[in-house]
């Protein structure tokens, strides 16, 4: 059922395509609408965006812009902010087409199988998640902060941000990002009675791209309030219920 109501939709935008195809530099104006109506300090709005057709084939369209949208001459942060509004679009898509659902791990046969499903087009060509991520975001943009950036629908994840991520400001968004994470218990959290700290998982996860013997000095960089880099480290149980909003 999902997959046929994307064939209609995709019918019903196929006019879109041929004005869409001339388009050069990345236009974030109507990504920018629908993440500012649906992305709450709480999560995000699944259940209303679901239930509105011209919104939920408004992010199709952003989607079909992407495709076609030529990076050559852009700056090397204007590149990197387009993959990362990739990635998240990618995967607001992916929970909107299946909604309701609890968790993202309900979307695919397998468990995760969302992140290695090729269903995100770039230039003409099917892409997953993880190739977006790690294929091209952490191998030719590396950047840890981008773990903070990239949003995969989860309640452990770092926030989705309620705005595009662009190229002059990126520096900025990734810092501000980074901070908000670093300073919640999503991040850390500290037991005092076990004399340990529990961390993300993501801390675990992406050991080599963060570069530190515990996650305390990475996150002490953007946290006012610093934690002990001595301290025993646990883990956080990843919460992957899916961050849809409470109100």
């Amino acid at each position: 059922m999902h997959r046929l109501n994307r064939l209609n939709r995709l019918v019903c935008s196929s006019l879109l395509l041929c004005a869409l195809s001339l388009q050069a530099a990345p236009n974030y104006t109507e990504y920018a609408r629908l993440l500012e109506a649906y992305v709450a300090d709480d999560g995000v709005r699944y259940a209303v965006w679901a239930q509105n057709q011209a919104d939920v084939v408004a992010l199709d369209q952003v989607l079909e812009s992407f495709d076609v949208t030529q990076l050559d001459g852009l700056s090397k942060d204007a590149q990197k902010a387009f993959y990362i509004n990739l990635y998240n679009a990618g995967m607001l898509q992916a929970v909107v087409d299946h909604y309701p659902l609890k968790s993202v791990k309900e979307i695919g046969f397998l468990p995760f199988s969302i992140f290695k499903k090729e269903y995100i087009s770039l230039g003409g060509t099917e892409v997953s998640l993880d190739h977006i991520e790690k294929g091209i975001l952490l191998k030719q943009y590396f950047d840890p902060r981008i773990h903070f950036a990239v949003n995969c629908a989860s309640e452990s994840c770092p926030p989705l941000r309620a705005e595009p991520f662009v190229g002059k400001r990126l520096n900025a968004q990734l810092d501000e990002q980074t901070r908000l994470f670093a300073g919640s218990d999503r991040a850390a959290r500290v037991n005092a009675k076990k004399g340990a700290i529990g961390y993300s998982e993501l801390f675990k996860w992406y050991a080599d791209d963060f570069d530190v013997k515990s996650p305390a000095t990475f996150l002490n960089r953007y946290r006012t309030s610093k934690l002990s880099e001595d301290t025993e480290v646990v883990w956080i149980d990843y919460d992957w219920s899916l961050n849809a909003t409470k109100k």
